[in-house]
């Protein structure tokens, strides 16, 4: 990570290339014709993260996040949000709950599966959230174990 503005700037820049070339590859050209996918285009100073939003859950696909977070290995500070939204007409959750967050060592599946298409119902993403939230609060008990 840079400290500096004009560092944060350039790792922002070719990060947000790379994204896009991955994106592309899963993505048909129909699709994003078709506003299937957004990707941030927005750079914010002090934030290490990038945001891509899917309005077609059929382009979600555990190869893609995959692919994103070899990405991020030289990126190590940086995290990559996935967003699902839900399709138009069909308004029933608030998307911004619905969320896969990449990091270099580790992928979250914040999604609400039961929301889901039934073909998407029965697949993880990553680790699953309540199983994030379980070992973070182990390995708090296990600090609090440890003598100060």
């Amino acid at each position: 990570m840079s400290g500096d503005a004009a560092g944060h700037k350039r790792e922002w820049r070719l990060l947000h290339h790379e994204i896009v070339q991955v994106v592309d590859n899963y993505v048909c050209k129909f699709a994003e014709a078709a506003r299937a996918v957004w990707i941030s285009s927005k750079r914010s100073p002090d934030c290490y993260s990038q945001s891509i939003i899917m309005y077609d859950m059929q382009l979600l696909r555990p190869e893609m996040l995959s692919a994103l977070q070899t990405l991020l290995a030289e990126y190590r500070d940086w995290s990559i949000e996935v967003q699902v939204a839900a399709p138009e007409g069909e308004r029933t959750w608030d998307w911004r709950d619905m969320m896969v967050e990449i990091s270099h060592d580790r992928i979250i599946d914040r999604l609400q599966h039961d929301l889901l298409p039934q073909h998407l119902r029965q697949v993880r993403f990553g680790t699953t959230i309540d199983e994030y939230n379980e070992e973070m609060a182990a390995k708090v008990r296990r600090l609090m174990r440890r003598p100060g």
